[in-house]
């Protein structure tokens, strides 16, 4: 028995330690919703709500982390569709030279998505540490690292040519 005491207070003083030592997570689930919008596709047909949640609405950039990007959907979207998409909107929005450094993370970051269906939820959680999580429905499919990846990826909704106008304006504009 003394022997198994003198074991688990190391164990225990590693744990936190080791749980100590990084910086925290963001709580996504915890945070405000700041707007929402309608998801169109072909700009006409509805299929689902996008939502942008942080722990502060008034931040002065919006897209800083931490900060969850949601859709949730209202029929079924294949899964290849949206990784056609997000290549083609990210190579509209960033420079060459950018999405040809990026490419082959964008590629595999995009391979996991999955088609979805009616009360599907997609989310793109973006951390202070960078790292850029996509769940569906919870369950993390993956994981990509860096804030050069985050922009590009994030350009899709919020760059210069996005997605949809509506849809970044909406998203952008702090709901009262």
């Amino acid at each position: 028995m003394a022997a198994r005491a003198s074991l688990t207070l190391p164990i225990a003083l590693l744990v936190s330690v080791a749980l100590g030592s990084g910086a925290q997570a963001a709580d996504f689930d915890d945070m405000a919703r700041c707007s929402s919008a309608d998801v169109k596709a072909l700009k006409v047909f509805n299929v689902g709500q996008a939502s942008l949640f942080r722990a502060d609405c008034s931040a002065a950039d919006p897209l800083a982390p931490p900060m969850r990007l949601a859709f949730g959907y209202n029929r079924e979207v294949p899964g290849d569709a949206f990784a056609k998409a997000a290549r083609k909107m990210i190579e509209r929005n960033v420079s060459e030279e950018t999405f040809e450094t990026l490419k082959e993370r964008i590629d595999s970051f995009n391979s996991h998505y999955r088609t979805t269906r009616d009360g599907d939820r997609y989310t793109l959680d973006y951390d202070e540490d960078q790292s850029m999580v996509l769940r569906l429905n919870g369950e993390k499919l993956a994981e990509e690292q860096g804030e050069d990846f985050a922009q590009a990826y994030f350009s899709i909704w919020f760059g210069e040519d996005p997605y949809s106008d509506s849809l970044k304006e909406e998203l952008l504009s702090v709901e009262p």
